[in-house]
């Protein structure tokens, strides 16, 4: 049954998110009047104008997609009027129709929005301040300078992770087109089969229709991801320069900030007014906490317990609220801290180092340092632990009917658990903050924290090492593009090749050729079972077999892998040369092999000669056939070369073989009596065929001897070897011709003396 692409709303969820954080330029943060500078303003607007002119030219017109979208629409009309089951598969192709018109009004609605925006001439530009005037700086603008740099690299971050995950969403998006379009294909061609029959022709018809429409949801899905990340890599890249901006200008004020009096005066009542608001709260809750004290849960011995529990719910949040008066009474010893720290700090760079006021400063913030950041730990456990606790006591209220006693006791314990955390948390974000502004004063001094203990530094350094193993693992290689263009916007995918993934490649093209050489011996061995294949031919089978499954193995670890075959093509551009010229002869090896495979004119165990090289065929591989010499040494000859050049393959047709064998008599001896004799010799020889008979012909009166000619027959792979017959022979025929007094001619041994020119021996023949 077909199925829909899943509406990729985690995708769609993340790019909300990722817009919302975008269309923040300053994050809510009040910053002191500043003026950004022109050059920064050009450049972000001329980076935005390139985003946008990008994205305008890949977009198809905007009138397109009200009219898509109405036809899309009547034809779901047209489908909603026909009755359930009319039609074959009409509930799928509801479906389908119903995802085309949604995602047609989003293109309708981004058109629309695109067309106001170009309206609007203003760019909404993200504020980067700097501070004027002369140093020392006010210490409370240069942390709202960090406040916005903190802010700006969280952007930085979430937007990194909404792009990495619409890579993802787009690249699946393309396997589901890719899918989709070969569907309809496949349908195409059956509705266009003449030969189907009118029931196969009506049940072809309703299949093309729901597969034009799923392929139509697909490139529409594969647009709107492509889309979304298009905007969030604008976004990023818009990030670029002002955080680039801040950390420059943070850097150059940091070392130069000062806490003036007035400046601590105010930050002193102000936490005074927060430690009156906390103290208020807190006396709220004792009141609170004594009534509930004072009142007696009458019923079970549950409600009791739940009473009980309810009560010390209050008396921790009560605990919370006084370490949170606490924390609000010590902020002054923390500004005060930070205060001495940057005095010590700038009038050093003013006036001379002075080492002791910044040696105190620093052992102050590292004191409270360590103190604050202890807190803070236990805070956040604890918070977690309210956390689970709350969502337990929810899900025992969920499971209570309204009408249940027991359930305005679990609601108002509901309630005091959410008043703890509440506490909590609040407890937890002055902490962080605290902790933040003391990480600030520590960095402007030079400290750095580092590890308590031997258990801290091997923790960190085990960190660290997880960090650069992870760094190493997802390096990036090289990269592969694509481009697919939809509706005349292109799409762009990119496929990237780390060092994980080539090394899972590595481990599952071991098991993908173990996997090949263990299922190719199998095939081959029933194979040979069945067809009685021989040993030798099997062997050559089983080498073709298993590079067939090496490649399909390939093939299927790249596509595990998502790495396109393409990601290969910068090989293209610098090896095409080599690669042609050094792959011609492989590549004719390779295709001379599989057609002597085929042909089998030649075939392992044939003795054939070929180039000078005579002995048995042992193998025809993929490049080259291996023939073993009749005096023992292998030669490879390349496969084209059995099929360029001649060849003599003794054994193809018949294993029978005719010798010959020339046997000179003297002059004056009977030539028909040794003629008999040389072939009554040959008829006695076990290794000479009767059939047909030996023949000794006459050949020719020589110049020193009458010349006979014995042919004979013999079988390649008998008891003898050809040469081994040849030998044999010659014995008897010397010994019978020996024993009828018939000589055999020989030549005259004389010497000549060339009086021009030094001694010399030749060997003459003795004249007729």
């Amino acid at each position: 049954m077909p199925r829909l692409k899943p509406s990729l709303l985690f995708g769609q969820a993340v790019l909300v998110i990722g817009l919302g954080l975008a269309a923040q330029p300053g994050l809510g943060l009040e910053l002191p009047k500043s003026v950004v500078p022109e050059a920064l303003r050009a450049q972000l607007q001329s980076a935005s104008a390139n985003a946008g002119a990008g994205a305008d030219k890949a977009s198809s017109p905007a009138a397109d997609w009200p009219e898509r979208l109405r036809s899309a629409q009547a034809y779901q009309q047209r489908l909603q009027l026909l009755a359930a089951g009319s039609e074959p598969l009409l509930d799928e192709r509801k479906l389908a129709s119903e995802r085309r018109v949604m995602l047609l009004s989003v293109q309708v609605q981004a058109a629309n929005e695109q067309g106001a925006a170009a309206k609007n001439d203003s760019l909404p530009l993200i504020s980067v301040p700097t501070l004027a005037g002369k140093p020392p700086f006010r210490l409370l603008d240069v942390d709202q300078l960090r406040d916005q740099l903190d802010g700006l690299l969280v952007r930085q971050a979430a937007l990194k992770m909404l792009t990495k995950s619409l890579d993802t969403e787009v690249e699946a998006a393309a396997e589901v087109r890719a899918d989709a379009e070969a569907t309809l294909r496949r349908r195409q061609d059956q509705a266009g089969q003449k030969l189907l029959s009118g029931a196969q022709q009506s049940a072809a018809r309703p299949q093309l229709d729901l597969s034009q429409v799923l392929s139509e949801v697909a490139d529409l899905e594969l647009l709107q991801a492509d889309q979304a990340r298009s905007r969030a890599r604008a976004g990023l890249a818009s990030l670029s320069l002002p955080i680039e901006q801040l950390q420059s200008e943070i850097a150059r004020v940091g070392p130069q900030q000062q806490l003036s009096d007035a400046d601590l005066a105010s930050l002193l009542k102000e936490f005074e007014q927060e430690k009156d608001g906390i103290a208020t709260e807190r006396k709220r809750l004792e009141a609170q906490l004594g009534r509930r004290e004072s009142a007696r849960e009458a019923g079970p011995a549950q409600a009791a317990a739940n009473h009980a529990f309810e009560l010390e719910t209050l008396r921790l949040t009560l605990t919370g609220l006084r370490e949170l008066e606490s924390l609000a009474g010590g902020k002054a010893d923390l500004w005060r801290a930070r205060q001495a720290a940057a005095a010590a700090l700038f009038g050093g760079m003013s006036g001379g180092k002075d080492s002791g006021k910044i040696a105190a400063a620093s052992d102050t913030l590292e004191r409270m340092f360590e103190q604050v950041q202890s807190r803070l730990q236990i805070s956040s456990k604890y918070g977690d632990f309210l956390r689970a606790e709350l969502r337990t006591q929810e899900a025992r209220v969920q499971d209570l009917l309204p009408d249940e006693p027991q359930r305005v006791q679990q609601q108002r314990l509901l309630s005091a658990l959410q008043t703890q955390l509440n506490v909590q948390e609040r407890l937890s974000g002055s902490l962080s903050r605290a902790v933040l502004l003391l990480t600030r004063s520590r960095s402007d001094l030079g400290l750095k924290q580092g590890p308590d203990n031997a258990t801290d530094l091997l923790t960190d350094a085990g960190e660290l090492g997880s960090r650069w193993a992870a760094a190493a693992w997802n390096y990036e290689l090289f990269s592969a593009t694509e481009n697919t263009s939809i509706d005349g916007r292109i799409v762009t995918l990119d496929y990237g090749v780390t060092v994980g993934k080539s090394v899972g490649i590595l481990i599952m093209l071991v098991a993908g050729y173990w996997l090949a050489r263990w299922l190719s011996r199998l095939l081959i061995k029933h194979l040979a079972q069945r067809l009685s294949l021989s040993a030798a031919f099997a062997r050559v089978l089983h080498r073709w077999l298993k590079t067939i499954l090496l490649l399909v193995v390939l093939m299927i670890v790249l596509k595990l892998a998502r790495i396109p075959i393409t990601a290969f093509a910068f090989l293209g551009g610098a090896l095409a040369i080599g690669v042609g010229f050094g792959a011609q002869n492989v590549i004719k090896n390779l295709i001379s092999g599989i057609i002597i495979l085929f042909e089998r004119k030649i075939r392992v165990g044939d003795i054939v000669s070929v180039g000078g090289v005579s002995g048995t065929v042992l193998t025809v591989d993929l490049r080259a056939t291996t023939v073993r010499g009749f005096d023992g040494i292998d030669a490879i000859v390349p496969n084209s070369n059995l099929l360029e050049n001649q060849v003599s393959n003794w054994s193809g047709g018949s294993p029978d073989m005719r010798r010959v064998i020339t046997v000179g008599v003297a002059y004056g001896a009977d030539v028909r009596r040794a003629a008999n004799l040389v072939r009554d010799c040959a008829s006695a020889h076990a290794g000479v065929l009767p059939e047909p008979p030996p023949e000794v012909l006459f050949e020719d009166f020589a110049s020193d001897a009458l010349t006979l000619r014995l042919l004979f027959w013999f079988r390649l792979g008998g008891p003898s070897s050809g040469p081994t017959v040849d030998s044999d022979l010659r014995f008897a025929i010397n010994d019978a011709l020996a024993a009828a007094g018939i000589a055999i001619a020989f030549p005259q041994r004389d010497v000549h003396l060339d009086m021009a020119g030094p001694l010399r021996v030749e060997l003459l023949r003795k004249p007729a």
